[in-house]
């Protein structure tokens, strides 16, 4: 049932003197389960809510609101009730690969459509029970996020290792007759879903759109922690470009029928290429830019906008500064930064940070730790003014990385200032150049495992 465990101040909820245990029962006369209950009965100007106390006492009140206005408060499970957790056991899952002393809401193995829904999460639809696929309908749940990895029943089954999973197209078929939409990912793993499987994948899904609106090839995320796994392999150079050139071809194919690019292969892939990413055109509204399609180019745009409407000196008269960034980010850090190396003053120094931590094939900046960060840049630093730490390092409503180090830990630690900045063209520039206050609200989420690595 919906307990409420937090109460938001100026919040809806705090006008009604609602407090943390209070238990909702019913909103304008429909029983609450989940959040989705809660999301389509608020969605009304007049709500009537019947509760229960903390001391057992039911109440009913009567409240008129803004019809987008929610109560304002956090609930004891994201969900209301109890998340749905994964029923899979994937070949390729990260959970399998993190540490054991990570804290616990990384181990959570959530595959919950209405996560999905909701937050974006990727799902693979292999534990929905009887008539949630319906209710899915019901409450034209769109846009959904779909982990497909495969569409060859027998593979699916393998990777996932659910017998459920060989359903799959089906449950697609369904979702898209109902006007669902969806936009779908594929973990590819070299040897098992690559090559012929991969244009499979692709031929049975495109005639779905525009219900599937687009599809992602990210590549697999390996750490280091793997004892008694599935022995799998990353992409070698030749093997990424491969993927490109496939997706490519994949692109020009279908642009013509569907005047769209549908299928976009990860930024990663084209890094360990050695390849250009494409023009903007290429990625059509971005859609994917959580899963890693587009970061970069989004990026270079955003520096190419930002640059002529920067500051042209410095804040202060002279400036050292250092750049933390991931393996995979350092050649497009050291391309955008030139264009400041005639600004007088400015001393920056570039520190791609090895990801020792989970293991080298590991390279994105999200999923970068504190750990590495002070042990690689202990001594080094201390000289400069001030250090840039990217947002998309720390957890969403804390200044802390995924092995629980505060940015206060890695000032101490370096003995140097960290400023966090926005991962942005303009929160690079404006933060090199020491013009932080000008800069907009920080972008800040969670630095999440599934979406940054493909967990299913």
């Amino acid at each position: 049932m919906p307990i409420i465990k937090e109460v938001k101040p100026g919040s809806l909820a705090e006008e009604l003197e609602l407090v943390p245990g209070d238990e909702i029962l019913k909103i304008n006369g429909i029983d609450i389960k989940d959040i989705v209950d809660v999301q389509f009965a608020l969605a009304d100007e007049l709500i009537n809510i019947e509760l229960r106390r903390q001391n057992g006492e039911l109440w009913e009140l009567e409240v008129e609101k803004d019809y987008d206005e929610g109560l304002g408060v956090e609930w004891e499970h994201p969900t209301v009730d109890k998340v749905h957790l994964c029923h899979n056991k994937c070949i390729f899952c990260f959970v399998d690969q993190i540490p054991g002393q990570m804290r616990k809401t990384l181990n959570v193995r959530d595959d919950d459509y209405r996560l999905s829904f909701l937050h974006g999460n990727f799902v693979t639809l292999t534990n929905l029970k009887e008539g949630e696929l319906e209710r899915i309908v019901r409450l034209k749940m769109s846009p959904l996020n779909i982990s497909v990895h495969t569409t060859n029943p027998q593979l699916r089954v393998r990777m996932l290792a659910n017998k459920k999973s060989g359903e799959i197209l089906n449950q697609i078929a369904y979702l898209a007759e109902h006007g669902i939409e969806m936009n779908t990912q594929i973990v590819l793993c070299p040897e098992w879903n690559d090559g012929d499987e991969l244009d499979r994948t692709i031929r049975d899904l495109y005639p779905f759109y525009p219900a599937v609106k687009t599809l992602s090839v990210v590549p697999v995320g390996l750490t280091k922690h793997r004892r008694g796994l599935h022995k799998l392999r990353g992409c070698t150079p030749e093997e990424a470009k491969r993927v490109v050139e496939q997706v490519h071809a994949w692109h020009e194919f279908l642009r013509p029928k569907l005047r769209t690019s549908f299928v976009h292969a990860a930024d990663e892939f084209y890094v360990m290429a050695g390849l250009t990413v494409p023009s903007s055109d290429y990625y059509d509204d971005f859609s994917q830019i959580e899963n890693g399609v587009g970061v970069i180019r989004t990026f270079l745009d955003e520096i190419d906008e930002a640059f002529p409407k920067a500051p042209k000196q410095l804040q202060t008269s002279r400036r050292k500064v250092g750049i933390i960034t991931s393996v995979s980010a350092e050649q497009t850090i050291r391309n955008s930064l030139r264009r400041l190396d005639d600004v007088h003053g400015l001393h920056y120094e570039v520190f791609p940070i090895v990801n020792h931590f989970y293991g080298n094939n590991v390279s994105v900046a999200g999923l970068l730790t504190g750990t590495d960060i002070t042990s690689q840049l202990a001594g080094k630093v201390a000289h400069l003014d001030t250090l840039l730490l990217p947002d998309i390092m720390l957890k969403d409503d804390e200044d802390i990385c995924l092995d629980d180090y505060r940015v206060e830990d890695i000032q101490k630690a370096l003995d140097v200032k960290v400023t966090v900045v926005p991962a942005t063209g303009m929160g690079l520039l404006y933060g090199t150049l020491g013009y932080t206050q000008s800069l907009p609200p920080r972008r800040r989420y969670e630095a999440t495992l599934k979406n940054a690595v493909g967990l299913d």
